[in-house]
């Protein structure tokens, strides 16, 4: 019995020493962890505290790019060209979107007054490659619409409802295609463009000044440091730097002058450029008919741009910078000069036209059937007497002519500020090689020296030729940016021989517009001022005199009428080209009313300013 209690007392003892072990081992590794823990966290908080905490802003705190406000555009005396207006739109960060959420459908069904295509379009793009983060839905929402979207919001992470500017054009299609648009950015516009400057702009110039002018009117992003509730609404604004707005410009243009001469222009096809001889400022610049630039801002539906591209009146195209029609009889004037420069004729040398020309048994007609009879030079001009140019063209030959062109202008760029211009062609022997790998005829050199044939010059280039004779050789580069360092200066000359022969060609220039035989005498009387002019004929489709006939041919098919002028003769301070195409109205009327509109109403007020 005494044994049996040993026993148990010393199994006690041992049992109790073990769970005197066991505590001591658990508080050790109790410690240990402890300490693992305490290390971790001196760790985190000495050693890297700065990489978590950054990671922990991120969720609570963002940077919102400011977008700048695009600079304006105005015209020469203030009038507002292109503006910005306020708007409420949806942006869209693709970093907080939920990508379980089904946005499309729900947003389609919360806006069912927006058509489902522009959110089909929209998401499209967003859900593509592009690189932007941050994606702006460019419909105007109402005030109604905004507060039905601020309602429901929270279901739409990564959403906000944002105040945005929208450019506007507020004369819409009047000077279309000087001003050009702006346009949303395309991936391939991505590819190229300064991304960090353009961030919260998904819009850039895509035609005319509003490319041209690009970087001044940009400006730069500004950016606000938001912070955030674990919902994304935002708290507080932490710090802010303001966005740098574009530069706002002025252009030459004089917006009274531009309405004024399209409303002349009625439904025809055409274009005008006016321009100041001496300063090469462009006044007017006219390619009727124009589209309504408010149609592109935001993207341009496929209705709309079908019914552009269908319109006969073609009204994409810049007629002033890109039209090319063949000069016709505008050019005699520069042959002229030319032939005289160069010794070919004398002013006095006459000639009989009988109403035609005979080369190699082919006979070249004259526009007028019985022919103009005995003529020099300056009848040549006034009378615009076809026969007397065949004759001077074979004369000179076609380098000749080419060469004596080409200082005013013809066969290439005017050097205006816009994204891009045709050339044009100026025909010469080394110009036909290397085009159509043929070699050069008399027959052709008769008909290009009335600008008919291979000759081709846009209405710029008629403005620039003829403003560069009424400064009698001074070369002004035309522009549309106002107060532009230009390079018209002392070196930009045409060499002249005897500038006696300048005014020969321009006094001829003035009976045409106020002569007894002039082709503009008709448009003149009552005009307070003296103004020079040459009137011209393009052929569009090769017609036998017998069988041409105006009123009953297709429209397409008709003539094209041109003029090209300046007032006043002594002081010229108006350069004008006009093109019609497939005319049922004269050119020059139409130039002659926009210089007296000018002499009218803006010189006047112009020389009062100054």
């Amino acid at each position: 019995m005494a044994q049996l209690v040993h026993n148990t007392d010393a199994e006690k003892l041992v049992q109790k020493r073990l769970l005197h072990t066991r505590l001591i081992l658990a508080m050790v590794f109790v410690l240990i962890l402890f300490g693992v823990l305490i290390a971790r966290m001196g760790y985190l908080q000495w050693f890297n505290y700065h990489h978590y905490k950054s990671m922990a802003d991120g969720n609570r705190i963002s940077i919102e790019t400011i977008p700048p406000m695009r600079g304006k555009i105005y015209d020469r005396n203030g009038h507002v060209l292109a503006d910005n207006q306020s708007i409420f739109v949806l942006r869209f960060d693709k970093k907080k979107m939920n990508k379980q959420e089904n946005y499309p459908d729900q947003l389609m069904q919360l806006f069912p007054e927006i058509a489902a295509d522009k959110w089909q379009e929209f998401f499209k793009r967003l859900q593509s490659g592009y690189r932007a983060k941050v994606l702006t839905f460019d419909v105007n929402l109402t005030e109604k619409q905004a507060a039905t979207f601020a309602a429901n919001s929270d279901r739409f992470p990564g959403v906000s409802l944002t105040a945005k500017l929208k450019r506007y054009y507020p004369y819409k299609d009047l000077v279309s295609h000087a001003l050009g648009y702006v346009g949303r950015i395309n991936d391939k516009e991505t590819q190229t463009l300064d991304t960090d400057r353009y961030l919260g702009t998904d819009v850039m110039g895509k035609s005319g000044v509003e490319k041209q002018y690009e970087d001044l009117l940009l400006g730069y992003p500004g950016y606000k440091e938001i912070e955030t509730n674990a919902r994304g609404r935002v708290l507080r604004t932490l710090s802010t730097t303001p966005a740098t707005p574009g530069k706002d410009i002025h252009l030459t243009l004089d917006i009274r002058l531009q309405k004024y001469a399209e409303k002349l222009l009625e439904d025809q096809r055409a274009a005008v450029v006016v321009m100041e001889p001496k300063t090469g400022e462009i006044l007017a610049f006219i390619s009727h008919p124009g589209y309504d630039l408010n149609l592109f801002v935001d993207g341009i539906s496929q209705k709309n741009y079908d019914e552009l591209i269908h319109n006969k009146g073609r009204p994409l195209i810049n007629r002033v910078t890109d039209g090319q029609y063949p000069p016709g009889s505008t050019i005699k004037p520069f042959v002229s000069l030319g032939s005289l420069e160069n010794g070919i004729i004398t002013p006095e040398k006459q000639i009989f036209d009988p109403g035609y020309y005979v080369y190699m048994d082919h006979r070249y007609r004259d526009w007028k059937r019985g022919g103009h009879g005995i003529v020099n030079m300056s009848d040549a001009i006034e009378q615009s007497c076809d026969t007397y140019y065949y004759d001077l063209g074979l004369k000179m030959g076609i380098d000749m002519i080419h060469d004596a062109l080409y200082p005013f202008g013809f066969g290439h760029e005017t050097g205006i500020d816009l994204p891009a211009e045709k050339k044009g062609i100026l025909p010469s022997k080394a110009w036909k090689k290397e085009a159509r790998g043929q070699n050069w005829y008399n027959g052709e050199t008769i008909i290009a020296t009335i600008g008919q044939g291979y000759f081709l010059a846009t209405p710029l280039q008629l403005a620039k030729s003829v403003a560069t004779l009424a400064n009698r050789g001074k070369i002004s580069e035309p522009h549309l940016l106002k107060n532009q360092n230009t390079s018209n200066d002392e070196n930009l000359l045409i060499p002249i021989n005897k500038i006696s022969n300048w005014e020969k060609v321009i006094q001829a220039m003035v009976k045409v517009m106020h002569g007894t035989h002039g082709t503009a005498r008709a448009y003149t009387k009552g005009l307070p001022f003296k103004m020079a002019g040459k009137t011209g004929t393009a052929q569009v489709f090769s017609l036998n005199e017998e069988e041409y006939d105006a009123d009953n041919i297709d429209r397409t098919l008709r003539d094209h009428s041109l003029f090209i002028g300046f007032a006043p003769v002594d002081n010229p301070e108006i350069a004008i080209s006009v093109v019609i195409e497939n005319a049922s109205a004269k050119a020059a009327p139409v130039a002659v009313d926009i210089a007296r509109y000018y002499f009218e109403h803006l010189a006047t007020e112009k020389q009062n300013a100054n």
